[in-house]
């Protein structure tokens, strides 16, 4: 189990949720009950996995990243399918895992209008694979998409099943995101370009992995050069 979880868990963790919305993509949208079933097995499998996790962390050595993958990605810019758990992202998992069950349970009898479970609840599904998604990350441009795939079901699910004013708080969420968006990838692409090289099977390139970048710290950029990435 320890060596399952220490080569797959944190990719389950992620993954998982977005098998549940892909099965469901494929339900009549007449057959609610049964998507609420699956929803909901998808969140309590996710969440088992996430007590697994949970049980076999290593916390003396919080600080040290755990059930830790390194694989391939992007080739040409050295983006690598990086993750990892450590002290501070694995209660933000923890909290993840657990809310998600307790809201499909909730919204059971009391979806918002227009009544649309299947839709709802995939974007649920969606999103707990962005978030979770976004605490592993341990590759800038990784962790760059998983916070879009975050705001994407948050955009949808404001501006269909909000309030009153849903059509102006969606542009609204929009506009900040989108503005937030840009400035971030313009840090993550300064940090990559900025970043001395290091060596890669012999080859010395940039990276994006925010483990090497750690140990770079930004000591050799200019002080003005570093507010403007880093704020």
């Amino acid at each position: 189990m320890k060596d399952l979880l220490n080569g797959w868990g944190a990719t389950a963790v992620v993954f998982l949720p977005l098998v549940g919305a892909a099965v469901m993509l494929a339900i009549p949208k007449t057959e609610e009950t049964l998507h609420k079933v699956v929803a909901l097995a998808t969140s309590l499998v996710v969440f088992a996995v996430g007590v697994a996790l949970l049980a076999n962390f290593d916390y003396d050595h919080s600080a040290t990243l755990q059930f830790f993958q390194d694989k391939t990605w992007i080739e040409v810019i050295n983006s690598r399918y990086i993750i990892g758990i450590d002290g501070i992202s694995l209660p933000l998992i923890a909290l993840t895992v657990f809310v998600v069950p307790l809201v499909i349970v909730y919204s059971w009898d009391h979806f918002p209008e227009p009544h649309n479970p299947k839709v709802f609840l995939i974007l649920i599904l969606i999103l707990e694979t962005g978030m979770v998604g976004s605490f592993v990350a341990q590759d800038l441009l990784l962790f760059f998409v998983f916070f879009e795939f975050v705001l994407l079901p948050m955009y949808f699910m404001i501006g269909v099943f909000g309030g009153e004013q849903r059509k102006y708080a969606s542009l609204k969420f929009f506009l900040y995101t989108a503005f937030g968006s840009a400035l971030m990838i313009v840090a993550i692409l300064a940090t990559y370009f900025l970043s001395p090289e290091i060596s890669i099977g012999g080859e010395m390139r940039h990276t994006f992995s925010m483990v090497a970048l750690s140990e770079w710290g930004g000591s050799t950029l200019a002080k003005n050069t570093a507010i403007l990435i880093f704020g």
